[in-house]
């Protein structure tokens, strides 16, 4: 076989793979994916450590088995592992608009940038990168620091090892102050971001638990700072941590939010 009939060999099944999962089975084996292509289990792995490198799909390591990575969400918008949460969330975020009156988004941890899962827009929204399947630093956004503030010591400290880039006049670029803001979100429950990722720009998050009581993804509202002023960020974090608590319900979380 040729280079380039090799490697066209290759792509094809690697998309087999992907193919592969779905709801009755989001996550397989190796053995599994090479008996169902029907290929050996080395040339299976190869193309497995291909996917995993580009983030089409991440192994579970509690069980060494494989399910689909986010990096699909960029490529059409949906990807069946949050088919779920997608959702469910489509009326919470619907009522959030009607009451705050600002575009809503559902946010995921991606390695240590936050990926838009889920947006509903306002009347008036803020003209921002924030369309299904983009992504943002983590570190610079009330979304993603919502996440990262909940997720174990050695994601954080990748982060705040990272080089720590300025996107508006109030990004946290200095190490310490990041860690001991995101040590503020965990205690508080919520993050507020204003002229961090872009400036003129408030945006406020809260966390989303799924039946295991951990935190997989938060619910932000961003608009204008004219719009949304300081004196209205009370009300702002007491409406997201309503539907936050509703969405955790229907994923499962009934503990947790009960005793919060």
């Amino acid at each position: 076989m040729s280079k380039e009939g090799y490697l066209l060999s290759s792509v094809k099944n690697a998309m087999k793979i992907l193919r592969l999962f779905s709801i009755e089975e989001p996550e397989l084996g190796v053995t599994e994916i090479a008996s169902k292509i029907g290929l050996s289990k080395s040339s299976t792995h190869r193309l497995i450590l291909i996917l995993l490198q580009e983030g089409y799909i991440v192994k579970n390591k509690d069980n060494s088995r494989y399910r689909l990575g986010l990096s699909l969400l960029t490529l059409s918008g949906v990807i069946i592992n949050h088919k779920e949460i997608h959702r469910e969330s489509l009326p919470i975020l619907q009522d959030l608009v009607k009451q705050l009156g600002e575009t809503v988004h559902i946010n995921v941890l991606e390695g240590s940038d936050v990926v838009y899962l889920h947006k509903v827009e306002c009347n008036h929204p803020v003209p921002l990168l924030s369309g299904i399947g983009e992504r943002n630093p983590a570190y610079c956004s009330s979304a993603g620091k919502v996440i990262l503030a909940y997720q174990k010591k050695e994601l954080i400290n990748k982060v705040l090892q990272s080089k720590l880039s300025s996107y508006g006049p109030d990004t946290i670029t200095n190490p310490q102050k990041l860690r001991e803001n995101l040590l503020e979100i965990k205690s508080k429950g919520y993050s507020i971001s204003i002229d961090e990722l872009h400036e003129g720009v408030v945006s406020i998050a809260v966390p989303i638990r799924d039946y295991t009581e951990e935190v997989i993804a938060a619910i932000s509202v961003v608009g204008p700072k004219h719009r949304m002023s300081e004196h209205l960020f009370g009300d702002y974090v007491q409406t997201l941590n309503r539907a936050g608590e509703r969405l955790s319900i229907k994923l499962g979380c009934i503990e947790t939010v009960k005793t919060r």
